[in-house]
């Protein structure tokens, strides 16, 4: 792609070099940041998230949102006690949707509230705690499904390119309606958060993630695990759960679970996020129609 093309685009923007410090353009499903070189854009060694220095995907990346519903988006947040402004807009370049990230070093510019550390301190909490409750479930504590319609996407793409497997699972608690109708809501709650970190125990927390779906849905994303991996963890889960009781209000409640399992990546490659949560939904219809509490 010619960069001389898109360099109207570019200059375009200067209008608001006021109000950021450092503008790129990036591929929020690959990570990548698309930077200019002999006339041409090619993408950076490094990936877009090392800007933040912590090692790893943003867990609420404003440019796969913009990205996932083609609008502008706005995000606050800090590096080095540093607080950023961040916008996101996306462009079409060629067919091929990228996001312009605006980023302003906006520490200068806030008014804390108090001069301190300690309010600084707060000040940075708070955009912590902002950031995850953007992609967390408000009940469970797992990530919720904007967060899989922002990960899954990338997980996907890694995979591909580094020719590694990838399994997810979909868990479907058995006749949950009966747990709400006998013991009311308050305990169908507490069962989903106890069963959430029952599931929790069995994924690896530094590469494995799991969501809540919707509803008694779960949907579980196990990297560089092949399919045969996957059904194991899905069945261990499985033969937990039935044996577990959850105890609420002097009620033992037992609940079993059904899942699905898809080994996304292998030999054909790597399907769309929407190709994998079909397929992997077929196989948990299956486990269900096959009499629930099982593994398919």
């Amino acid at each position: 792609m010619s960069l001389k093309e898109y360099k109207p685009l570019i200059d375009k923007m200067q209008i608001f070099e006021k109000t950021y410090d450092i503008m790129r353009i990036v591929d929020p499903v690959e990570k990548a940041v698309i930077e200019s070189e002999e006339n041409r854009f090619v993408k950076a060694e490094s990936a877009c998230f090392d800007f933040w220095e912590r090692g790893q995907m943003c867990q609420n990346c404003i440019s796969m949102r913009a990205y996932n519903e083609n609008d502008i988006f706005y995000k606050v947040e800090y590096k080095n006690n540093q607080v950023f402004m961040i916008t996101a807009v996306p462009i079409m370049m060629n067919g091929r949707r990228l996001i312009i990230e605006l980023i302003k070093d906006a520490s200068k510019n806030m008014i804390f509230g108090k001069k301190s550390s300690e309010g600084e301190v707060n000040t940075l909490s708070m955009i912590e705690f902002m950031s995850q409750a953007a992609v967390r479930d408000s009940l469970t504590g797992l990530y919720n499904r904007r967060y899989i319609d922002e990960r899954l996407p990338a997980d996907l793409r890694n995979a591909s390119l580094k020719n590694e497997p990838l399994s997810v699972v979909f868990a479907d608690i058995d006749f949950f309606k009966e747990v709400n109708d006998t013991y009311g809501h308050p305990a169908g709650d507490t069962v989903l958060k106890e069963f959430s970190r029952e599931v929790e125990r069995y994924v690896r927390r530094d590469r494995d993630w799991v969501a809540r779906f919707g509803g008694e849905e779960f949907f579980i994303c196990l990297p560089k695990a092949d399919l045969e991996t996957a059904r194991k963890v899905a069945e261990r889960m499985r033969a937990e759960i039935e044996k577990k009781e959850f105890l609420i209000d002097g009620n033992a409640i037992k609940v079993t679970c059904s899942f699905g399992v898809y080994g996304v990546c292998g030999d054909d490659g790597c399907l769309t996020a929407e190709g994998v949560i079909r397929l992997v939904d077929r196989n948990l219809y299956q486990a269900k129609t096959l009499g629930r509490n099982r593994v398919e």
